[in-house]
């Protein structure tokens, strides 16, 4: 029996996406009920998007990581990922620094720097494909009300609740926000 690997990206209405890759008997578009391997019990998609399929597993894992590192999904609140996919297993970034799958993770980075131009995150249509789901996405108010309560409570991140960057700060944040401008282009 003919094996599928492709890498996909499952979404809510209300915005959270998953990005993973699957292996499975059937094409790819007719695998209509697996959104994920997630945990956060919270994350309901109903859309999935198929990015890209492989030969091999290998190319579609490979693929998967790139996404992953590009998007940060481990730390950005836009996705439902709590972990990067790396070559070998997953890493948690909240394990911290002592933590030696932090090494297989800069590995990672780095060999996956070098793919360049086969680098699906930075392929157009990957990055179309990405785009387009997240602008189908609607937030009705019920949502944005229920965002609201679940935030309700929190602390502003690192304790800047009614503090001010400074003027150096506020320069080499505009730094960095040009370089990351610049790479993109």
């Amino acid at each position: 029996m003919k094996k599928y690997f492709y890498v996909y990206y499952s979404y809510e209405e209300y915005g959270r996406g998953y990005i993973g890759s699957r292996v499975c008997d059937c094409p790819p578009e007719n695998d209509v009920k697996y959104f994920g391997s997630y945990r956060d019990k919270t994350f309901k998609p109903n859309q999935k998007i198929i990015l890209e399929t492989f030969n091999t597993v290998e190319e579609a894992l490979e693929a998967e990581c790139a996404l992953h590192n590009f998007y940060d999904v481990d730390k950005n609140s836009h996705f439902a990922n709590k972990a990067k996919q790396t070559s070998k297993k997953f890493y948690h970034s909240s394990y911290g620094e002592e933590n030696p799958s932090k090494r297989d993770d800069v590995k990672e980075k780095i060999r996956l720097g070098k793919l360049g131009e086969n680098n699906p995150a930075k392929r157009p249509d990957v990055r179309e494909k990405l785009s387009a789901a997240r602008k189908k996405r609607i937030i009705t108010e019920e949502t944005k009300r229920k965002m609201s309560e679940a935030h309700k409570g929190r602390t502003s991140p690192k304790g800047m609740l009614g503090k001010k960057h400074s003027e150096e700060t506020l320069l080499k944040m505009k730094e960095s926000w040009k370089k990351r401008k610049e790479s993109r282009a």
